[in-house]
């Protein structure tokens, strides 16, 4: 398998050869269309590198290796139109189930959450001058990401951790323009109620993300936005939650092209600076 072998001789090849291989493993649908030529094109080296970086992998040429990768994309579009019959106790049922299970809490959560009330939650993170975010257990490393990707967008952000003292005394310097995110993952959650309480008596706006709408937060918020933590296990799943996130951080710094190319510019800039390393273009 091409993947496996990318991965074996990764660390020991040229710079030119990370290239292809980097454009191999994240856009394989095209390269299993792609002659040598036109992959060397797409990647930025010459055919003679397409060439060569296939030997060094141990095939015999670019043609043996695109067999392999148009092999890997021939068995997923067969496994989609003709799915295996698989028990929920192998490895590999377990894995579709729980697949299909967070798929299907992606989907709830567009469905309980339609276009105007996405637009009235924009509007919150638009008349914000400060960000806090505070979770409950397991959602408290992805609040924690949320206020670090905030902040690397520009954007005035903290995240507060889940200690009564020290969220205390974050707390206490509320100002009424801040946006106070609370999140929970489960049923529980009524400390990061609690706080949302205090919040509002300080005229914060307060947003709760929530993944059961038994929550405290779903009471106590301003508005919710529900992104359903169910599975079939004991532990509550964050991907609906993570993903929630992750779309208003890009709401919240509105990234159309022109901000996309300053950030990358600067992060570029900053990066050369600190590693004396020109980082790779991005791609696109």
């Amino acid at each position: 398998m091409y993947r496996e072998k990318i991965r074996e001789y990764y660390d020991r090849l040229s710079r030119s050869y990370r290239k292809v291989a980097d454009f191999a493993i994240s856009n394989y649908y095209e390269v299993a269309f792609m002659t040598a030529a036109q992959l060397a094109y797409a990647v930025g080296v010459d055919t003679t590198t397409v060439v060569r970086f296939s030997q060094r992998l141990g095939y015999n040429g670019y043609p043996e290796l695109l067999n392999d990768i148009r092999e890997q994309v021939r068995s997923e579009i067969y496994a989609s139109y003709i799915p295996a019959t698989l028990s929920p106790d192998d490895p590999e049922g377990l894995f579709k189930e729980r697949a299909q299970q967070e798929r299907h809490n992606l989907q709830q959560m567009l469905v309980h959450n339609p276009p105007d009330h996405i637009r009235q939650i924009a509007n919150m993170f638009f008349a914000a001058d400060y960000i806090l975010l505070l979770a409950e257990g397991y959602a408290n490393t992805v609040a924690e990401l949320t206020a670090q990707q905030l902040r690397h967008r520009g954007i005035a952000a903290e995240y507060v951790v889940d200690e009564p003292v020290k969220r205390a005394a974050t707390l206490a310097n509320l100002l009424p323009k801040t946006l106070v995110i609370g999140i929970s993952a489960t049923q529980y959650g009524d400390a990061v109620a609690r706080a949302l309480e205090y919040a509002r008596t300080k005229q914060c706006m307060t947003l709760g993300v929530v993944g059961s709408l038994a929550s405290p937060v779903n009471r106590m918020a301003e508005r919710v936005l529900f992104a359903p933590t169910d599975t079939p296990g004991p532990l509550p799943s964050i991907v609906a939650i993570t993903a929630a996130l992750a779309a208003l951080v890009q709401i919240a710094s509105k990234d159309d092209a022109a901000v996309i190319e300053h950030y990358l510019r600067n992060f570029n800039e900053a990066y050369y600076f600190l590693t004396d390393v020109a980082p790779a273009p991005a791609e696109g």
